[in-house]
């Protein structure tokens, strides 16, 4: 496995150098010896400077949730026969590891340090898909629904306030795939702020930072269409394929400064005209 120092190490201010190398030390565990969610939410929590000594009570309590979920993704992932082929623990820690960037990527552009919303978005990576059982939506934002409901007693143990359940309602529902052109919508010409509709973008974008990479996309193409190949669901047939590719490049989108500085609108743009070529 390669040293941990690849993980978050950010130098000379290049954040894509940053990403990159981070989503491949975490494969790199993945394959090996695999550091678990709980570690890499520490790691993300320290680069963020969510230091429990400067810590507000509700970012701690935000924290301590996301920790609560992660130990139990992992509980859960080793009594289960099998994972999810994609949204498995891996996807998780890309989630997480590109919120953690992009967090703080637009905290430093907009000069907007608020520790309480760094501390939800950590959590709402770790959480997004909670108990996610490998199959698709049949109507809108149904897994979405079921994770909001297994969210919600871990939430209300850890004391977690009534007005961040409810944004944590509201920006995992807003995650269902089919919701991100609408999610995009409503920030169209705003300026970024720590609000629910700006933090459900990043999610949105966070969601598939790695998915629609040249480096790692591929990959996680294939292991879509195995998770779908084994509910019988006809689109792991195409997903994979230059085809299914195109489509998914052609239908996300990316609106955050964050984004741009990581230059995702240009690398799908790369692909898309690659493929426009086959």
């Amino acid at each position: 496995m390669r040293p941990e120092a690849a993980y978050l190490r950010l130098a000379q201010n290049n954040w894509r150098g940053c990403l990159d190398d981070s989503l491949a030390w975490v494969r790199s565990s993945w394959h090996g010896d695999w550091v678990g969610l709980p570690h890499l939410l520490a790691r993300c929590a320290e680069f963020l400077g969510l230091q429990a000594s400067r810590m507000r009570p509700t970012s701690q309590v935000l924290l301590d949730a996301a920790l609560e979920v992660a130990n139990r993704v992992e509980q859960d992932a080793a009594c289960a026969a099998v994972e999810p082929a994609y949204h498995n623990r891996l996807h998780f820690a890309d989630s997480l590891t590109a919120i953690t960037v992009q967090t703080a990527i637009e905290s430093a552009q907009w000069g907007i340090d608020e520790p309480d919303w760094k501390a939800a978005m950590l959590l709402l990576a770790v959480a997004h898909d909670y108990q996610h059982p490998g199959k698709v939506n049949t109507y809108a934002s149904e897994l979405e629904r079921l994770t909001v409901e297994a969210l919600k007693p871990l939430l209300h143990r850890q004391h977690v306030p009534p007005q961040w359940i409810e944004r944590i309602e509201t920006l995992v529902l807003r995650t269902d795939f089919a919701l991100v052109p609408e999610n995009h919508q409503r920030v169209q010409g705003l300026p970024f702020s720590w609000c629910t509709d700006w933090a459900t973008v990043l999610l949105n974008e966070a969601d598939t930072l790695a998915s629609s990479s040249e480096r790692f996309g591929p990959a996680l193409g294939l292991a879509l269409a195995a998770e779908w190949q084994a509910i019988g669901f006809p689109a792991s047939a195409v997903v994979a394929t230059a085809q299914g590719r195109r489509g998914f490049l052609e239908h996300i989108r990316f609106s955050s400064c964050s984004a741009n500085v990581l230059g995702a609108p240009q690398w799908v743009q790369r692909q898309l005209d690659e493929l426009a070529r086959v």
